[in-house]
Protein backbone atom coordinates (compact mmCIF):
# COMPACT_ATOMS: atom_id res chain seq x y z
CA UNK A 1 0.00 0.00 0.00
CA UNK A 2 1.08 3.63 -0.08
CA UNK A 3 2.37 3.46 3.49
CA UNK A 4 3.92 -0.02 3.37
CA UNK A 5 7.47 0.06 4.68
CA UNK A 6 9.44 -2.76 3.08
CA UNK A 7 12.11 -4.30 5.26
CA UNK A 8 14.90 -4.64 4.31
CA UNK A 9 14.78 -1.63 1.97
CA UNK A 10 16.72 -3.43 -0.79
CA UNK A 11 13.67 -5.69 -1.27
CA UNK A 12 11.32 -2.77 -1.89
CA UNK A 13 11.09 -3.64 -5.60
CA UNK A 14 8.82 -6.55 -4.66
CA UNK A 15 6.15 -4.09 -3.56
CA UNK A 16 6.88 -0.98 -5.57
CA UNK A 17 8.04 -2.11 -9.02
CA UNK A 18 4.92 -3.60 -10.63
CA UNK A 19 2.79 -1.10 -12.47
CA UNK A 20 -0.50 -2.49 -11.30
CA UNK A 21 -2.73 -0.68 -13.81
CA UNK A 22 -0.58 -1.89 -16.73
CA UNK A 23 -0.60 -5.43 -15.37
CA UNK A 24 -4.38 -5.34 -14.96
CA UNK A 25 -4.78 -4.08 -18.55
CA UNK A 26 -2.64 -6.95 -19.89
CA UNK A 27 -3.86 -9.84 -17.75
CA UNK A 28 -7.18 -11.62 -17.45
CA UNK A 29 -6.65 -12.05 -13.71
CA UNK A 30 -4.30 -10.75 -11.03
CA UNK A 31 -3.60 -12.94 -8.00
CA UNK A 32 -3.06 -10.88 -4.87
CA UNK A 33 -0.65 -12.61 -2.49
CA UNK A 34 -2.56 -11.53 0.62
CA UNK A 35 -0.14 -13.21 3.01
CA UNK A 36 3.45 -12.94 4.25
CA UNK A 37 2.75 -9.75 6.15
CA UNK A 38 5.41 -10.99 8.57
CA UNK A 39 8.28 -13.28 7.64
CA UNK A 40 12.01 -13.56 8.23
CA UNK A 41 12.53 -10.05 6.80
CA UNK A 42 9.65 -8.49 8.73
CA UNK A 43 9.61 -10.69 11.81
CA UNK A 44 7.32 -11.40 14.67
CA UNK A 45 3.73 -11.11 13.62
CA UNK A 46 0.91 -12.92 11.82
CA UNK A 47 1.15 -14.18 8.26
CA UNK A 48 -2.01 -12.29 7.31
CA UNK A 49 -3.81 -10.16 9.86
CA UNK A 50 -7.42 -9.51 8.81
CA UNK A 51 -7.08 -5.72 8.50
CA UNK A 52 -3.80 -5.97 6.54
CA UNK A 53 -5.36 -8.38 4.03
CA UNK A 54 -8.27 -6.05 3.38
CA UNK A 55 -6.06 -2.95 3.18
CA UNK A 56 -3.94 -4.61 0.50
CA UNK A 57 -7.01 -5.72 -1.42
CA UNK A 58 -8.44 -2.19 -1.36
CA UNK A 59 -5.10 -0.86 -2.59
CA UNK A 60 -5.11 -3.25 -5.58
CA UNK A 61 -8.71 -2.31 -6.35
CA UNK A 62 -7.45 1.18 -7.15
CA UNK A 63 -5.73 -0.34 -10.19
CA UNK A 64 -7.79 -3.39 -11.18
CA UNK A 65 -11.45 -4.29 -11.43
CA UNK A 66 -12.75 -6.68 -8.76
CA UNK A 67 -13.74 -9.38 -11.26
CA UNK A 68 -10.07 -9.52 -12.35
CA UNK A 69 -8.70 -10.19 -8.85
CA UNK A 70 -8.10 -13.59 -7.28
CA UNK A 71 -7.25 -13.28 -3.59
CA UNK A 72 -4.40 -15.52 -2.41
CA UNK A 73 -4.99 -16.84 1.11
CA UNK A 74 -2.59 -18.46 3.56
CA UNK A 75 -3.10 -22.08 4.54
CA UNK A 76 -0.28 -21.67 7.08
CA UNK A 77 0.89 -19.67 10.06
CA UNK A 78 4.26 -19.23 11.70
CA UNK A 79 5.78 -20.17 15.04
CA UNK A 80 8.25 -17.63 16.33
CA UNK A 81 11.26 -18.37 18.54
CA UNK A 82 12.38 -15.11 20.21
CA UNK A 83 16.01 -16.24 19.93
CA UNK A 84 15.71 -16.82 16.16
CA UNK A 85 13.16 -14.37 14.78
CA UNK A 86 14.82 -14.60 11.37
CA UNK A 87 13.96 -18.31 11.21
CA UNK A 88 10.22 -18.66 11.85
CA UNK A 89 8.70 -22.10 11.30
CA UNK A 90 5.75 -22.34 8.91
CA UNK A 91 3.05 -24.85 9.82
CA UNK A 92 -0.37 -25.61 8.39
CA UNK A 93 -3.30 -23.83 10.03
CA UNK A 94 -4.68 -27.10 11.42
CA UNK A 95 -1.39 -27.83 13.19
CA UNK A 96 -1.15 -24.21 14.34
CA UNK A 97 -4.59 -24.39 15.97
CA UNK A 98 -3.68 -27.69 17.67
CA UNK A 99 -0.41 -26.26 18.96
CA UNK A 100 -2.11 -23.08 20.20
CA UNK A 101 -4.52 -25.08 22.35
CA UNK A 102 -1.63 -25.80 24.73
CA UNK A 103 -0.60 -22.16 25.12
CA UNK A 104 -1.79 -18.98 26.78
CA UNK A 105 -3.67 -16.62 24.45
CA UNK A 106 -3.86 -12.84 24.74
CA UNK A 107 -5.80 -10.72 22.24
CA UNK A 108 -3.51 -8.44 20.21
CA UNK A 109 -5.59 -5.38 19.20
CA UNK A 110 -2.97 -4.26 16.66
CA UNK A 111 -3.39 -7.42 14.55
CA UNK A 112 -6.93 -8.42 15.54
CA UNK A 113 -5.70 -11.90 16.46
CA UNK A 114 -4.77 -13.80 19.60
CA UNK A 115 -1.06 -14.03 20.31
CA UNK A 116 -0.35 -17.37 21.95
CA UNK A 117 2.61 -17.94 24.27
CA UNK A 118 3.76 -21.57 24.20
CA UNK A 119 5.26 -23.31 27.21
CA UNK A 120 8.68 -23.62 25.51
CA UNK A 121 9.01 -19.81 25.05
CA UNK A 122 7.95 -19.67 21.42
CA UNK A 123 4.82 -17.83 20.31
CA UNK A 124 2.39 -17.58 17.42
CA UNK A 125 -0.55 -15.56 16.20
CA UNK A 126 -3.64 -17.70 16.11
CA UNK A 127 -4.70 -17.72 12.49
CA UNK A 128 -7.49 -20.21 11.88
CA UNK A 129 -9.28 -21.79 8.92
CA UNK A 130 -12.43 -19.90 9.93
CA UNK A 131 -10.46 -16.64 9.85
CA UNK A 132 -9.39 -16.97 6.22
CA UNK A 133 -10.86 -14.01 4.36
CA UNK A 134 -13.20 -15.89 2.01
CA UNK A 135 -15.80 -13.25 2.90
CA UNK A 136 -13.93 -10.69 0.82
CA UNK A 137 -14.76 -12.55 -2.40
CA UNK A 138 -18.48 -11.76 -2.19
CA UNK A 139 -18.05 -8.45 -0.38
CA UNK A 140 -15.85 -7.00 -3.14
CA UNK A 141 -17.06 -9.10 -6.10
CA UNK A 142 -13.72 -10.84 -6.63
CA UNK A 143 -13.07 -13.51 -9.25
CA UNK A 144 -12.18 -16.15 -6.65
CA UNK A 145 -9.40 -17.36 -4.39
CA UNK A 146 -6.09 -19.18 -4.48
CA UNK A 147 -4.00 -20.51 -1.61
CA UNK A 148 -0.46 -21.11 -0.50
CA UNK A 149 -0.13 -24.06 -0.35
CA UNK A 150 -1.51 -27.56 -0.67
CA UNK A 151 0.14 -29.70 1.97
CA UNK A 152 -0.62 -27.04 4.57
CA UNK A 153 -4.34 -27.65 4.11
CA UNK A 154 -6.56 -29.56 6.51
CA UNK A 155 -10.14 -30.79 6.67
CA UNK A 156 -11.03 -27.71 8.72
CA UNK A 157 -9.85 -25.44 5.90
CA UNK A 158 -11.99 -27.23 3.32
CA UNK A 159 -14.97 -26.99 5.68
CA UNK A 160 -14.41 -23.22 5.89
CA UNK A 161 -14.53 -22.78 2.09
CA UNK A 162 -17.90 -21.23 1.17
Amino acid sequence: TDDWGVTPAELSFWSTAPRRRQLADMADYLVLMAYDEHNRFRPDGPVASPQWVEENLRYLLRFADPHEIVIGLNFYGRIWDPDELDKPRAVGLGSLVDLASGGEATFDPETGLDRVELSDGRHLWLETPEGLRFDLIDEYGLAGWAAWRLGFDSAAIWEAVP
